[in-house]
């Protein structure tokens, strides 16, 4: 193939739709068979990281934070460490949806011995906006890489590993709020990437914007149905605008600890954590399953008052020795 500016050759690969050129720098997208255009919104994201300062980053995320393991950034033993600048289409959208629906919510009704509690719903509704730069991978599969959904909103930022505790409730694990992938950006100019191997992408613009929709829906629809315990109708409308076509440089970092297997996610021009995953210490199991007990303990004997029931006050010890053997037992064999 020739590029569309200065008529070098290309090399192409199948199923690859957005080409950028090694002599002049620009980016050459196949619209169709015979239609080669040329992408003009088209940039990079010069690399500040090496593979010491990503251990680093890596080590100091590591060690903030609950729910990890207090000796994670000492006993973490670094197997792969890679860059790899890869293509993003960023949509300039503003989703603005209206969502209706049901919220759960109880009372006590009767006296005495016919005393109970009563399940209710109410009507709710509302709105939200929001005017983001979604990010879209220009590549056909986002599990080509380890951690690419995080680059927007509503992702995992934080997976903690609780080994099957039977009482982590998902603590330490958290959403991610979304990357401004745009800082820092630059013309493109196939030299700013250095020894960084690029990738070229195989979904062309019009795809991308397409591909934002439809994930932009998913997310606003899931985004509104947790405001209500039922959804019963969302309605988002979405106006798309510019549209950027960025090669970012990503780190990809894996790491082993007590034998089991983790990876970590940075962008390399402020060395960002996108994503992450972590192992959770036993101390911190002990203390949410003593937390537990306690809880378990609380909820019996009001019973036993509220119901008149003194069985329940032998439950609530009962319920504090079994969560808290289980939390020693834990402690011992993490």
């Amino acid at each position: 193939m020739k590029c569309k500016s200065c008529g070098a050759p290309i090399s192409y690969v199948a199923g690859e739709n957005v080409l950028h050129c090694s002599y002049c720098g620009s980016t050459n997208m196949i619209a169709a068979m015979d239609n080669i255009v040329k992408v003009e919104e088209h940039f990079i994201i010069p690399n500040n990281l090496d593979s010491a300062s990503v251990q680093q980053h890596c080590q100091k995320w590591m060690s903030e934070g609950f729910f990890k393991a207090a000796d994670l950034p000492q006993k973490a033993g670094f197997t792969r460490i890679q860059a790899v600048y890869l293509p993003f289409w960023v949509v300039n959208v503003q989703a603005d949806t209206h969502w209706s629906g049901m919220s759960r919510h109880t009372r006590t009704v009767g006296y005495g011995n016919s005393r109970r509690i009563e399940v209710y719903y109410e009507p709710e509704n509302g709105s939200f906006s929001d005017k983001i730069g979604w990010v879209v991978y220009a590549r056909a599969s986002l599990n080509e890489f380890y951690g690419l959904a995080a680059l927007n909103p509503g992702a995992s930022a934080t997976t903690a590993d609780w080994g099957g505790f039977a009482l982590d409730l998902g603590l330490g694990s958290k959403k991610s709020q979304g990357i401004d992938l745009t800082t820092g950006k630059k013309q493109f100019t196939a030299d700013i990437a250095k020894d960084i191997k690029i990738l070229n992408g195989q979904i062309t613009q019009d795809q991308a914007n397409d591909r934002s929709r439809a994930q932009i829906l998913n997310y606003h629809r899931e985004k509104a149905a947790s405001k209500v315990d039922k959804l019963m109708d969302c309605d988002t409308n979405i106006q798309i605008g510019r549209t950027e076509l960025i090669y970012a440089p990503l780190w990809f970092a894996e790491y082993t600890y007590k034998g089991r297997k983790y990876h970590i996610l940075l962008e390399g021009h402020q060395g960002r954590i996108i994503t992450g995953e972590a192992p959770v210490g036993k101390w911190d199991k002990v203390v949410v399953a003593a937390g537990a007990g306690g809880i378990a303990a609380i909820a019996c004997a009001a019973g036993a008052y509220y119901y008149k029931f003194p069985g329940l006050f032998a439950g609530s010890g009962v319920a504090v020795i079994a969560v808290g053997v289980y939390a020693i037992i834990t402690a011992f064999r993490d």
